[in-house]
């Protein structure tokens, strides 16, 4: 098959859960002896200098990149308050170059799908449905308006004030393009029944991030020494406000029984007051690092306290699929099936929370049975190849001409 993908962000460097969700989803398809064509949008919050994006041509896959000014202009934002139904977040994806180039693309191939990555590019379905006939998948990889409504929730004031209008705004857009669209593939189960609530009569698959487990080893966890690790994108608010829980809710009590153990955090893109706002006894930031795979395999324990967010966190994946312990919140195990106690751990409580890491710091023998476990269930659940065969028997049921 040839498929376009149209992304709201340049896939590479593959650094954040959106990223390597849209890269994974075009190479495992390229992978399997199809044709690729990314256009992506060379936003200004994740811009991609020209030597980033390196040649994927010999092997099916080609990336189309066209800036796009995606600034916050807080004078804009407050001209969209009051003068617009779209949420602000959707309009500034809004580019003629992107769409010119799209129309192109349109002209000169003929395609068998063209898959929407994330909603903000169902921005463009008038245009492809006045260029071509080709079928239109939407890939969701959240709920949308659910972050920005959780985010609202746990926020004070104005912020809150304007959180709860932009989450509003937000669903609105998502329930527009419901059945816009002709199949709808959601990145969890839980999302996919969300869908079905909002009215979705498309036919409908469920397509998780998978891991390559192919060329992935399996790092057993050390038997000595402990430390209690945070890796993600820091320029994103349910990771900042999950960081700021941890430290003033739950770390305490850990360090107050194990006054050695150290919690190092790495991510890009901080806020400057951040680093201020994290300091503890004990904790190390790193910043960005360049390579995860390092610093996963340096630490035993992980943890993802999330209380905002939608979807899927791949991050998550990422420390299971090494075989790590993880600590994490009822969000942030959202549309990933752990038995709680046997794969991972999942509280909401900051008292049990510092006693899972308590708990696994001090039994080494505990925190590599988890990992085990941890692996196990990725390999039997979100291996990529079975993932994208099972994608691409679901697509040969979609008539190619609609």
């Amino acid at each position: 098959m040839k498929i376009l993908q149209l992304t709201n962000k340049v896939p590479y460097p593959p650094r954040d859960g959106g990223a390597i969700a849209s890269l994974t989803l075009a190479r495992e398809l390229t992978k399997a002896g199809h044709q690729v064509i990314v256009l992506a949008m060379n936003t200004s919050k994740h811009f991609a200098e020209g030597d980033q994006v390196p040649s994927f041509q010999d092997s099916g896959l080609r990336v189309d990149v066209i800036p796009v000014d995606t600034r916050i202009r807080w004078q804009h934002a407050l001209v969209n308050l009051f003068f617009s139904r779209l949420p602000y977040n959707a309009i500034r994806f809004i580019s003629e170059d992107y769409r010119a180039r799209l129309r192109i693309l349109l002209a000169e191939n003929n395609f068998d799908f063209i898959i929407l990555d994330q909603i903000y590019t169902g921005l463009y379905l008038g245009t492809i449905r006045d260029c071509s006939n080709t079928p239109v998948v939407l890939r969701a990889h959240n709920i949308e308006h659910e972050i920005w409504a959780r985010s609202a929730k746990s926020s004070v004031g104005l912020k809150r004030f304007y959180l709860t209008i932009l989450a509003k705004r937000i669903r609105r857009y998502e329930l527009s393009l419901i059945n816009c669209y002709d199949a709808l593939v959601p990145i969890t189960k839980r999302d996919a029944d969300h869908f079905g609530k909002f009215g979705n009569t498309k036919p409908c698959h469920v397509l998780p991030a998978g891991m390559d487990l192919q060329e992935q080893k399996q790092d057993l966890l050390p038997a000595t020494g402990v430390s209690v690790a945070h890796l993600g994108a820091l320029d994103w608010l349910p990771n900042q406000d999950g960081i700021r829980w941890f430290i003033r809710e739950v770390w305490p009590i850990v360090r107050n029984s194990i006054p050695e153990i150290e919690f190092h955090l790495a991510g890009r893109n901080a806020p400057e007051r951040f680093g201020a706002q994290i300091s503890a006894p004990g904790v190390i930031f790193h910043g960005e690092i360049e390579h995860a795979a390092d610093f996963i395999k340096a630490h035993q324990i992980f943890i993802v306290p999330l209380f905002s967010g939608s979807g899927m966190r791949i991050k998550l994946l990422d420390y299971l699929s090494a075989g790590r312990a993880t600590v994490t919140t009822t969000i942030g195990a959202e549309g990933i099936p752990i038995t709680p106690g046997k794969q991972a751990f999942i509280t909401d409580q900051p008292k049990d929370f510092a006693n899972h890491i308590i708990a696994l710091a001090r039994n080494p023998e505990r925190c590599t049975e988890i990992g085990i476990n941890a692996r196990k269930f990725i390999l039997d659940n979100f291996d990529n190849q079975v993932l994208i065969k099972q994608f691409t028997d679901f697509l040969s049921t979609i008539d190619h001409r609609i």
